[in-house]
């Protein structure tokens, strides 16, 4: 695919703690970009796993490695990052866990071209096993995004969708933003323990509208090592987004709670953490009142890989469109350890 868009520099943004291995290919997809002006800001934020050796070792100048000095949390390190990346008009989101396709910042600059005022972009992702198996698509409007590729999302729109729930696509790794917009919202809530990136977006909602890429241009890692597990702090989190947001609102619907311990149950099962599994998938049936949560509880104590094939086979099902694994299989296959 070839931009008409002027060409231009992106810096690339990813936090990271620990992760040696999973930030080595993150970064590694993102150094493969068919838009190859781009810089790379890794920032470390404390690792003691030889991370910074193994990022030295990729030689590639547009690499940059900072350090936070400590383990101070991704929306430290993010802010961190950002203010390293003085001069380029847009700043680029990904986690150290996640993997980008190659065209994917060139199609977001194309759409941010196509979609007039839009100065933040985001595209639809692949939810992915730690072996790297195409697990669920999500996509910005679920299973009712346009036929278009290529959409814009205006800011009442977009606010309406942000209200109850985080509907941008695989947390930062799909977002790319304009420096000035970011330097005008401030950048991450660093007093917010989870769903800062909910919290951002609301905030670059109300100031502008999003050019929306409908293509699986992202791999999202669902695993057990993920900081998001923790659903008290979440929870607590995704309030105090709501009352500084929008105050008098209802607390969380219930089926959106259900629907986070179910996430969480299903990143145990797939690590073979049973007992945390079986207790996720017991306070998604009580949340949710949904007594057939507890089948999947007795499951995940007794049987917990037929419980995933099973779930497997029931979110491919309702979620993934016509075309699309096979479109991700065709980048995100070179990318898999051999």
């Amino acid at each position: 695919m070839t931009s008409n868009f002027a060409p231009v520099r992106v810096d690339v943004v990813i936090p990271t703690f620990n992760r040696r291995d999973l930030v080595v290919g993150a970064v590694r997809s993102v150094l493969g970009q068919t838009h190859s002006d781009l810089r790379c800001i890794v920032v470390d934020d404390g690792s003691t796993d030889g991370t910074c050796r193994a990022l030295s070792d990729l030689g590639d100048q547009r690499l940059v490695v900072r350090s936070t000095g400590g383990n101070l949390g991704a929306s430290n390190a993010r802010n961190l990052g950002i203010s390293c990346a003085k001069g380029a008009p847009w700043v680029a989101f990904l986690d150290s866990d996640d993997l980008w396709a190659p065209d994917k910042l060139e199609r977001e600059l194309a759409a941010l071209a196509a979609v007039p005022g839009a100065r933040w972009a985001a595209t639809a992702c692949a939810n992915v096993s730690g072996e790297l198996e195409v697990r669920a698509a999500v996509r910005l409007f679920g299973n009712s995004s346009p036929s278009e590729q290529m959409t814009g999302a205006q800011p009442g729109e977009l606010l309406d969708l942000l209200r109850d729930e985080n509907w941008i696509p695989a947390g930062c790794s799909t977002v790319m933003v304009s420096s000035d917009l970011l330097s005008e919202v401030g950048g991450f809530a660093e007093e917010l323990a989870t769903n800062e990136d909910w919290d951002l977006w609301i905030r670059l909602a109300k100031r502008s509208c999003l050019a929306y890429v409908d293509a699986p241009l992202v791999a999202c890692r669902i695993w057990e090592g993920q900081t998001s597990n923790n659903w008290k702090a979440f929870v607590k989190s995704a309030a105090d987004v709501r009352s500084r947001h929008f105050p008098g609102t209802n607390p969380e619907p219930r089926e959106y709670l259900a629907r986070w311990h179910q996430e969480c149950a299903r990143r145990s099962v797939a690590s073979g953490h049973r007992l945390s599994a079986a207790i996720a998938y017991l306070s998604a049936a009580w949340s949710g009142r949904a007594p057939g949560q507890l089948l999947y509880a007795a499951a995940a104590a007794t049987s917990p890989g037929l419980a995933e094939r099973r779930l497997r086979r029931i979110e491919s099902g309702r979620t993934i469109p016509p075309g699309w694994s096979a479109e991700v299989e065709a980048w995100l296959g070179p990318l898999r350890p051999s």
